[in-house]
């Protein structure tokens, strides 16, 4: 998996462009993006987020894509210990009181700082998450996904089903009209990693 994960990196490190200074607005963007991604871990509302939020999300991301893959391997258990290791990637860089809670400024923070403009945090926190996801997703192994596969993936993460359909739709697909793993992971990469203002995620009213 480490070797996979490598190759992922180097695929994925070119779409991002690393560069000193940031505007206001560029910055705000980014902001913007972490947290409305934060509250689609945030499910009961209450501004924090807790372990069990992840493992919530986890929990959803199997009931979309349910039963074992074409080789038999069920895939609970692999969403639920990615959804762990972003927990800890994050709790490492938020929690600074290890009162086991991160609050959305906290998040976003530690977004700031372990992910943006940086494809190597990028990897080690979040992109095991949304590998597991993808695997989920690819019943049988070819590492390439429907559309409707992508848009299904989308909303389990939390996006709004009609922002999510459009989302998906935008993605280059293959002769066959699939989906491949490095571009659903090259577009992932690019959420966490810059300061493109996204569509996918929007904020609670």
């Amino acid at each position: 998996m480490e070797g996979r994960v490598a190759r992922l990196v180097s695929a994925l490190a070119p779409t991002t462009t690393i560069r000193e200074g940031f505007s206001v607005s560029e910055l705000d963007d980014y902001r913007a993006k972490m947290a409305a991604r934060f509250h689609t871990f945030d499910h009961d509302g209450d501004g924090h987020l807790t372990r069990q939020d992840f493992q919530l999300m986890a929990q959803k991301a199997a009931r979309a894509f349910p039963g074992p893959r074409s080789d038999g391997q069920d895939q609970t258990a692999p969403l639920a210990e990615a959804a762990d290791q972003y927990w800890n990637g994050m709790a490492a860089l938020a929690d600074a009181d290890r009162d086991g809670r991160i609050t959305r400024e906290e998040f976003i923070g530690a977004a700031l700082s372990g992910m943006h403009q940086d494809p190597e945090g990028f990897a080690r926190i979040a992109l095991p998450w949304h590998q597991a996801v993808f695997t989920a997703a690819d019943h049988d192994g070819d590492q390439r996904v429907s559309v409707a596969a992508v848009e299904c993936m989308l909303v389990a993460l939390g996006a709004d089903p009609a922002q999510a359909r459009r989302v998906a739709a935008e993605h280059r697909t293959d002769a066959d009209g699939l989906v491949t793993e490095n571009e659903v992971l090259s577009a992932v990469a690019a959420y966490y990693t810059t300061s493109t203002p996204q569509q996918a995620f929007t904020m609670p009213r």
